[in-house]
């Protein structure tokens, strides 16, 4: 079902990794499964935690995730059903507080509020990397797991991140091919004539900034990146067989 609806989410493997071998997680008591008319229709995830509060008492906090509904129930309440359910759950459970954490693969930051969600705020994060080669490969780790439609399937992409520091200089290369909707690596570039359907280059903290903005919604992200590219730190080339299938619905 998780496939089904996020076009893929992963193997039996990834499924495993990720509920069975969580801490305290139990799937017949933390999974909430909603049926319309005897069928399968969606369904989300309570994670519990204990949290520690600032005069040393513990309490118990949840987190709604991996929300899904069937291509089949769209539009039909699925989500809200599930979502209302997993609150329940959680008091039922005895949590204290429900956090949730917006991104592209959890829960709408639009559709929380309806559930009784409150926005307290959105940490200003900086970082200071360590060990440059190290980290953009944990980067492109992330990269090789997108999910894309599979109207792009066979495109060849081209992703080039330099950095730069006081003693330190370099640039590293991927290419990639999307097969079932995922990219698959397909080695260090050698031949720079090659044509690929998108080539991005840019710079590991200019990567970073665009990127963060993607959780602040789509206004901020496409601003994040007319901005880069007006300022040269951001540079895309893309094929006509690219441009068609992107416009394409």
């Amino acid at each position: 079902m998780l496939n089904l609806c996020f076009n893929p989410w992963g193997s039996e493997k990834d499924w495993k990794k990720r509920y069975v071998r969580f801490p305290n997680f139990d799937a017949a008591a933390d999974v909430i499964v909603v049926e319309e008319n005897g069928k399968w229709a969606g369904g989300g995830t309570a994670w519990f935690r204990d949290a520690l509060l600032s005069n040393g008492k513990q309490t118990m906090v949840y987190t709604p995730g991996d929300l899904y509904t069937s291509p089949d129930f769209r539009g039909k309440g699925t989500y809200s059903t599930a979502m209302t359910s997993l609150n329940k759950l959680a008091r039922d459970r005895g949590a204290t507080l429900g956090f949730a954490f917006p991104s592209i693969y959890r829960i709408a930051s639009l559709a929380l509020h309806k559930y009784g969600f409150t926005d307290i705020f959105y940490p200003k994060t900086r970082i200071f990397v360590v060990n440059y080669e190290k980290f953009i490969d944990y980067i492109l780790s992330h990269v090789r797991e997108a999910y894309l439609p599979r109207k792009y399937n066979n495109l060849k992409l081209k992703l080039v991140v330099s950095y730069r520091s006081k003693a330190i200089s370099n640039e590293v290369s991927k290419t990639f091919r999307v097969v079932n909707g995922q990219l698959q690596e397909l080695g260090e570039v050698n031949n720079e004539s090659e044509n690929y359907d998108l080539t991005v280059k840019t710079r590991l903290d200019t990567l970073l900034k665009v990127s963060s903005r993607f959780y602040l919604g789509k206004r901020s992200f496409v601003w994040a990146a007319i901005t880069a590219l007006l300022q040269r730190r951001l540079g895309i080339r893309f094929s006509m067989k690219f441009l068609r299938i992107l416009v394409s619905h």
